[in-house]
């Protein structure tokens, strides 16, 4: 077994093992088995992103119903293009893997061990909640479009943004399958209820890698900022703090700061560039998709259960919208700190040649590192706001024509 692997399995980092071995992006494995599910995966994808073309050009000529195709459609094409570009930067991420376990591995002070410890305990148990959170949404959202099946007695709305054909009640949207809908109705169902747990699989892999990667950055500036507030003094045995002798020792600990500061910059980079393009479309992609569903529920108050499906859609949209941006300004807030810390080392205590030395980790950390993407938008609570923003822009846009 490789040693990556197995150092993998044995963290706390073995989630994301798990869900990337999976979605077949786990770099560790055979190239012949990650084909194969790359294989399923785009079977899947194809059959039912084809199906739902289909049916949106069925219902072309009415403009209401076709806007309600749109967020399954979007959610299908979104997972497909963050497949593909995983699949594109899987070097990247095999880099990044690599990268955790050699520093997870290094000689390093017990206090930098601990943090790296409770930063990666912290984010498998963020992780655990995030993919409980998004599972039970999509469970609530197929028995949802699941009762209005069972429960469907044949009442219409007049309004016509909420005519629904009723061989299409019970499904997710509206689909053709060049079939009786009537007839074949419960694998048409089993069908399209696995292209939703598909996407909202590969969804939750993409943002708990996300996540892993974010918590192990945030582990990397705490533990490097610890190292400069303490850079004049060593930890004994027993894991206690005494006065350095001598200047080199704090030489040594300015240098190793430097070091340490250089590949966490460098490690929030190649995950830039891992997520520029996927988090700019996911991004641009949920602003519509927000006042879409946000219409859906308002339009649908009469019908209890066409209100719970598009209801626990928005509220997993939101949540998952809230999370990506929350990753990003935490990357933003946590390298802006060892800036302060630098500040704070005691530099008096220093020789003049080190004190240039914590001057040019002053100056590189004096900008705070972002998430981009695409190059335009970078991933805060600031772009979160403009998100919902705009997204309520375009819903009372809707509401207007309605």
């Amino acid at each position: 077994m490789n040693s990556v692997d197995l150092f993998f399995q044995q963290s706390h980092y073995n989630i994301i093992r798990v869900l990337l071995s999976i979605s077949g992006l786990w770099p560790y494995h055979t190239t012949s088995k990650r084909r194969a599910i790359y294989f399923g995966f785009l079977l899947v994808f194809g059959s039912g992103l084809t199906f739902e073309v289909l049916g949106m050009i069925e219902v072309w000529p009415d403009s209401y119903e076709v806007v309600d195709c749109l967020p399954l459609l979007v959610l299908g094409a979104v997972s497909m293009i963050k497949l593909v570009c995983a699949v594109y930067t899987l070097p990247e991420i095999t880099i990044l893997l690599t990268k955790m376990q050699d520093y997870c591995l290094s000689l390093k002070s017990n206090e930098e061990t601990n943090i790296l410890h409770s930063y990666a305990l912290y984010g498998r148990n963020l992780g655990y909640a995030y993919m409980g959170i998004l599972f039970s949404h999509t469970v609530v959202f197929v028995f949802a479009t699941l009762l209005t099946k069972l429960l469907d007695t044949g009442s219409s709305n007049n309004n016509s943004s909420s005519i629904t054909h009723e061989t299409q009640v019970g499904l997710f949207y509206h689909v053709n399958y060049i079939v009786d809908v009537e007839t074949y109705y419960v694998p048409i169902f089993i069908h399209s209820a696995t292209c939703v747990v598909f996407y909202t699989l590969l969804m939750i892999t993409f943002d708990v890698l996300y996540l892993t990667l974010v918590q192990h950055c945030c582990g990397l500036f705490q533990a490097l900022r610890y190292r400069l507030e303490y850079a004049t003094k060593l930890e004994n045995e027993n894991g206690d703090l005494i006065l350095v002798s001598g200047q080199d020792k704090i030489h040594s600990n300015i240098l190793y700061s430097i070091r340490r500061h250089a590949e966490a910059i460098k490690f929030v980079t190649i995950m830039e560039a891992i997520y520029r393009i996927p988090l700019f479309v996911h991004v641009g992609a949920n602003i519509s998709i927000l006042s879409i569903l946000g219409f859906q529920v308002i339009t649908n108050t009469e019908n209890i259960n066409r209100v719970l499906k598009y209801a626990s859609y928005l509220s997993a949209l939101l949540v998952n919208t809230f999370f990506e941006n929350w990753q990003g300004q935490k990357i933003i807030d946590s390298s802006e700190k060892v800036f302060e810390s630098a500040y704070n080392a005691e530099w008096y205590k220093m020789s003049p040649e080190q004190r240039k030395f914590l001057i040019m980790i002053m100056m590189k950390s004096k900008k705070p590192l972002q998430i981009i993407a695409g190059n335009l938008v970078a991933l805060s609570y600031v772009n979160f706001n403009a998100v919902i923003r705009t997204s309520s822009s375009y819903f009372m846009l809707l509401r207007s024509i309605q």
